[in-house]
């Protein structure tokens, strides 16, 4: 099981019987009010950040059950004044503490996908919720204000109390949560059936929809990317609509051009995962699974995510009507400059390596509950 530490680096949050509590990510409003009395500029929680009781008054917290847990409408106020602490500013910082973040506009503004994909902000509020068979996936988003919109993920990771160790690698920064005790955890001192390492391009790619968007006149309301781990090669499509079928169609597409890979990571629905799976065998005439439902989608590659979640929020805001029509040069700039990470361009890693499309399903040496419960490692 985890092990918290307080969000706002209170001398509490030590305490190991002390309580905490996650923020209100499904509600707004509420979690409106809590990062309002926090008083902190550019910091977005994440789905893994908590607050300890100390900042709750007592009539706040519901101790009647057999677990401690916050009323309805609780809303902290117990915080430190100082200007120090108001002016602080907390990034998410892959892998290293140390390393700062590529930019405070790309915190502001990404919804980041995975535990550190769903924070709300002023800018977009993000919301996990299950999308519908209809266009329109379920939630509260209004798609006309063109700075409001998410990364479709599925509920149900939400709703997991604990991740394995390897998440706090990725995850972890300072002032937010801290999972056991992992100083000297690596990818050689675990077990390695439980490690998958990306190792070559195109092998292990991750599949994200965000939206809805504001309708362009080509009636676009959603985008969808993959992503290459090891490379860092984006590709990003506008969709009319979310619907497996649609989202097969553009897969096919991709694979079409770049071959096969092992396999694709999707944080989506795990039901609309399985459609997406049947559409693509129907189409592609294979008999393999090649999008699997995994946690770390959005995590594997943090700067990657930030990046494309900061071009969608530029294209939003510079060209609402029509921003369809702009990404493709976007996306071609995003592949074509170095990574912070790779300190490679993308399409230099990708395409100028002399490797050849692979034109048929590739076979794996495990099978796929050990990719569920395995960390993806990008070498």
């Amino acid at each position: 099981m985890g092990r918290y530490k307080c969000a706002y680096n209170c001398d509490n949050s030590s305490d190991s019987d002390g309580k905490f509590f996650k923020f209100p990510l499904y509600n707004p409003r509420r979690l409106k009010k809590w990062l309002a009395n926090m008083k902190w500029k550019d910091w977005t929680p994440t789905r893994f950040s908590v607050l300890c009781s100390s900042h709750f008054e007592e009539q706040c917290i519901d101790r009647t059950g057999k677990c401690v847990k916050l009323r309805d409408d609780a809303v902290p106020t117990i915080f430190s004044t100082s200007a120090d602490t108001q002016k602080r500013k907390v990034s998410v910082n892959p892998r290293s503490k140390r390393n700062k973040p590529p930019g405070a506009k790309a915190s502001q503004k990404s919804p980041a996908p995975s535990p550190t994909t769903t924070p709300a902000t002023s800018k977009q509020s993000v919301q996990n919720k299950e999308p519908s068979q209809t266009e329109e996936p379920v939630g509260d988003k209004d798609p006309t204000n063109p700075d409001r919109w998410r990364i479709i993920v599925d509920e149900g990771l939400m709703k997991i109390d604990s991740f394995p160790h390897f998440f706090h690698g990725d995850y972890c920064v300072p002032q937010d949560i801290q999972w056991a005790p992992d100083d000297n955890v690596s990818p050689e001192s675990e077990d390695p059936e439980k490690v998958i390492e990306v190792k070559e391009p195109w092998e292990w790619l991750g599949l994200d929809i965000r939206g809805p968007l504001p309708k362009t006149l080509n009636e676009h309301k959603y985008i969808l990317t993959v992503t290459d781990y090891f490379s860092k090669w984006v590709e990003a499509v506008p969709m009319q609509s979310c619907l497996p079928s649609v989202v097969a169609k553009h897969i096919v597409d991709i694979i079409a051009h770049f071959g096969y890979p092992l396999r694709i990571l999707s944080r989506l629905p795990h039901d609309i995962v399985q459609k997406i799976n049947k559409e693509l065998k129907d189409q592609l005439k294979v008999t393999v699974a090649l999008v699997i439902y995994h946690q770390q989608t959005g995590t594997a590659d943090l700067i990657t995510q930030r990046l494309i979640d900061r071009m969608v929020g530029d294209l939003i805001a510079e060209h609402a009507a029509d921003w369809d029509v702009y990404l493709p040069a976007q996306v071609f700039s995003l592949c074509f400059k170095e990574h912070s990470k790779t300190k490679e361009r993308p399409f230099s890693v990708l395409c100028c390596k002399g490797l050849e499309p692979v034109q048929s399903p590739r076979g794996l040496n495990y099978d796929y509950s050990r990719i569920r419960e395995s960390a993806f490692v990008v070498r």
